[in-house]
């Protein structure tokens, strides 16, 4: 159907629950994932999360940062499994209702990279999700953020395009 990246803010404890997951992936490379490491408040390198703790090539996992270029409050990090850390707390949205709500967590990390992910396929129809992959990490790895980052996740931190813009 043309879907080359899917967002999935969504998760389990059960690595059972994520196997068909895991075989689609691995079936089709060239689709990318973007997955949330979940908000447990946990280090998923020691206590897994699933699909974020498969370890799969064109699998994003991502988590919510804080102002410090921390993980935000109760939300998930792992210096193995979770590849970045994301400004995606206090975030206006509108609701189903129409009212609009503010939003946290690593799911809404996962709605970010997502957007960014499509962005960059957009400029260059012909990558896959090896291509993107590569991009972002050249884009998000040497800057001070990043090292800073490189504590809880292992490649970095991607900072939102709109910090200190005017409103």
């Amino acid at each position: 159907h043309q879907v080359t990246i899917l967002g999935m803010p969504l998760g389990s404890n059960r690595a059972h629950e994520w196997q068909a997951f895991a075989q689609a992936a691995r079936n089709n490379p060239e689709l990318l994932f973007i997955v949330s490491a979940g908000n447990n408040g946990r280090d998923i390198d020691n206590e897994p999360v699933y699909p974020a703790s498969l370890n799969l090539d064109n699998v994003l996992v991502v988590t919510s940062a804080d102002d410090f270029v921390r993980p935000a409050e109760r939300t998930n990090w792992g210096k193995i499994a979770v590849d970045y850390l994301i400004p995606a707390e206090r975030i206006a949205l509108i609701d189903y209702s129409g009212e609009e709500v503010e939003a946290s967590g690593s799911s809404y990390a996962v709605s970010r990279l997502t957007a960014l992910a499509a962005k960059l396929k957009m400029a260059h129809r012909q990558w896959g999700a090896a291509d993107i992959v590569a991009e972002l990490r050249r884009r998000f790895g040497n800057d001070r953020a990043t090292t800073r980052a490189l504590n809880w996740v292992s490649s970095g931190y991607i900072a939102d395009p709109l910090a200190g813009a005017p409103i």
